[in-house]
């Protein structure tokens, strides 16, 4: 089902907390729809996979090279075109976990998160007692060691495939947990590819394959996932169509 009405990534930590119950400082609000679906599927353990550079635009333009994650959708999953609340990847996750825009979180690089005194989701979960797991590149997860239950660090390399392997590899290992609540992870192959301006089927592709593996791991817990864009592709030529247009991203919200 897809929702037309404008909300924004900010929501995403905000209704993760009420479902969750519990307590984050932000303005903005919960999103009521995904709110219903949850209460109504009672998920086990949820996962929010953040797909760099995946724009509203990109998912629409692949829509037959990301088909798993269309099929999500249209099998009995919740879709949103959200604003994009930064165009970099750094402040754009922090205001995704912290439900907060960057002036008000102070994370734009990657040496801001060990500074920043803002709690993420992950953080306050596990601070109720609530364990949480992220896999993510080596410069946003050392912040985190030690202060949420499960933390896989990737480094960065030159092959984004096996990087994206290597993310996809923890997050289903660590769904065998069955303590865990909350789960973030962070592909990259489509911002790396748009980047070098080479071939985005070859991407998405990819991506598709990743999100399907995962996708299949919550399945088998009873989970909810969530997948998202970060922000607007980068490199992307503006024409008329598109130009003046805010950037959106793709909220895709089911239990596969």
């Amino acid at each position: 089902m897809f929702f037309m009405q404008a909300i924004s990534l900010l929501q995403i930590a905000p209704t993760l907390a009420e479902f969750f119950e519990v307590h984050l400082n932000s303005q903005a609000r919960s999103v009521e729809q995904i709110l219903e679906f949850a209460y109504s599927r009672k998920p086990q353990v949820v996962v929010l996979v953040v797909i760099d550079s995946l724009d509203f635009r990109f998912y629409t333009d692949f829509a037959d090279e990301l088909r798993e994650i269309q099929e999500l959708v249209e099998r009995d999953g919740l879709l949103f075109e959200c604003e994009a609340v930064s165009s970099h990847t750094t402040p754009a996750i922090a205001s995704i976990l912290t439900g907060l825009p960057s002036e008000a979180h102070g994370i734009f690089m990657d040496n801001d998160v060990g500074k920043s005194k803002i709690k993420s989701i992950l953080e306050i979960l596990e601070d109720e007692g609530k364990p949480t797991a992220a896999a993510i590149e080596t410069n946003g997860a050392e912040p985190l060691s030690g202060r949420i239950s499960y933390v896989f660090a990737v480094d960065d390399r030159e092959d984004i495939f096996e990087y994206d392997e290597l993310i996809t590899t923890h997050t289903i290992s660590v769904l065998k947990k069955h303590d865990l609540r909350l789960v973030f992870s962070h592909l990259r192959a489509i911002d790396r590819f748009a980047h070098r301006g080479e071939d985005l089927r070859v991407a998405a592709k990819a991506i598709n394959e990743n999100v399907r593996a995962i996708a299949n791991a919550v399945r088998e817990r009873n989970g909810l996932l969530f997948i998202c864009g970060d922000h607007e592709m980068h490199g992307r030529d503006k024409d008329k169509k598109y130009g003046k247009a805010p950037a959106t991203v793709p909220l895709i919200v089911c239990c596969p």
